[in-house]
């Protein structure tokens, strides 16, 4: 948008085109297409993740995302494409900057996004990104003297804020890992295939007018900044069936409700939704449905990559499998890795022996073993077997689905 002006009418008209996309059941589906013509190819799944991330700027504990993956995977030009679709008061960009800086920067962060680009020690010190993420402020206390009397000014910067930063390290230090979660770039043959495709096609791209709605959105969800956000008795089913043999579920559970949070907030508008008589809005099992199918995978993703090399492994035997259509032997992951056939079976023994792909085939006498990964357990319950057990809920839920765009719904079986 830049240096052109903006009009009261076209303003009107934005905020028109706006609320009828936060009130539309596709509007997970609509911000995917807009992102798709701001340039996204793929990575539909890591899209909405941002997008949740970015929109819990507003809640007083927002989310903390970092995207990792390897150098050209397209982590900084993913978050961009977000980027695009905020005003620029809702974003503090950053490169590099100094512990002072942060400091005296009072309240310009705060319901904001701050975008760390690739999370490094050129970045400059990140303590203080770290206490303003935990402590929601920073405060500094710089001596002076003042009429010959020494005297001591405070410097206070606010938050809340929802960071990203774009890391290529798997792992980073604990003080980081525990107040952010993960998302990784899709780095698989076919997603580069589909990249380098894009260069060549022609497609639709945003619009300003398209830019200034989606602006326009984010302008009208900071307006429901305060509103409280409950959650029914119901949903304490969710925290009783949850995976618990990994002890990060104790942070990432809080991220999930506060993911949930954010997806009820963006869901406000939709004309069926009813507000408490103090204003409070309470999160309803499609709020859950619709989280889960976007956090699952990404939370389930978290708790088993320290696998380390058998997850590697997995990842390749996932890949051969999908591709061939039948189960991965040694001679497939000496072809693909160019090593030698004992160093393929080494491969799928360690994995086998961590469980993270099992043979799939009966022992047979010329040993021929072939493998496929092991299905990981969910993070939270699949929410259309948790609807049928619940007894307290309506009979019927329908909604969108966040990627597909097709109706979701779950009815309650007779008994």
């Amino acid at each position: 948008m830049g240096r052109h002006k903006v009009t009261c009418a076209k303003r009107r008209r934005a905020e028109k085109m706006a609320r009828k996309l936060l009130r539309s059941a596709r509007f997970f589906n609509e911000f995917l297409l807009a992102m798709k013509k701001a340039g996204l190819v793929g990575e539909e799944l890591n899209a909405l993740v941002l997008l949740i991330v970015a929109v819990s700027r507003l809640l007083p504990r927002p989310l903390n995302l970092f995207v990792k993956g390897h150098s050209s995977a397209g982590k900084n030009w993913l978050v961009t494409r977000l980027l695009r679709l905020m005003p620029k008061s809702a974003v503090a960009e950053i490169t590099s900057a100094s512990d002072k800086a942060w400091h005296y920067s009072q309240s310009d962060f705060r319901h904001r996004v701050v975008y760390l680009q690739e999370r490094n020690e050129a970045a400059g010190t990140i303590d203080p990104i770290r206490t303003l993420i935990s402590e929601g402020k920073l405060i500094r206390i710089v001596p002076g003297f003042r009429n010959g009397k020494r005297v001591t000014k405070k410097y206070v910067a606010r938050g809340p804020v929802a960071a990203i930063s774009t890391t290529t390290k798997n792992h980073l230090l604990i003080d980081d890992e525990t107040r952010h979660i993960s998302c990784w770039c899709n780095e698989s043959r076919e997603q580069t295939r589909e990249i380098v495709k894009s260069y060549v096609t022609k497609h639709e791209t945003l619009s300003r007018r398209e830019q200034r709605t989606w602006h326009m959105v984010h302008r009208l969800l900071k307006k429901r900044v305060g509103t409280r956000i409950i959650f029914p008795k119901w949903f304490e089913e969710i925290a009783g069936r949850l995976f618990v043999d990994d002890l990060r579920v104790r942070r990432y559970f809080p991220a999930f409700v506060e993911a949930c949070s954010t997806v009820c907030l963006i869901r406000s508008f939709q004309p069926h939704r009813k507000r408490c008589k103090d204003g409070r809005l309470e999160a309803d099992f499609a709020d859950f449905a619709i989280t889960a199918l976007i956090f699952d995978p990404v939370f389930v993703e978290s708790l088993h990559l320290d696998k380390s090399a058998g997850e590697a492994t997995r990842r390749l035997v996932d890949d051969i499998s999908a591709r061939k259509k039948r189960p991965v032997e040694a001679k497939d992951i000496k072809r693909k890795l160019g090593i030698s056939m004992d160093k393929a079976y080494a491969k799928l023994r360690y994995a086998a022996q961590v469980g993270v792909i099992q043979q799939a085939n009966k022992p047979q006498k010329s040993n021929r073993k072939t493998y496929l990964s092991v299905p990981r357990p969910r993070f939270v319950p699949d929410p259309e077997k948790l609807f049928q057990e619940l007894t307290d809920l309506e009979k019927r839920v329908r909604f969108v689905h966040p990627i597909t765009g097709e109706w979701v719904e779950y009815r309650r079986r007779p008994k």
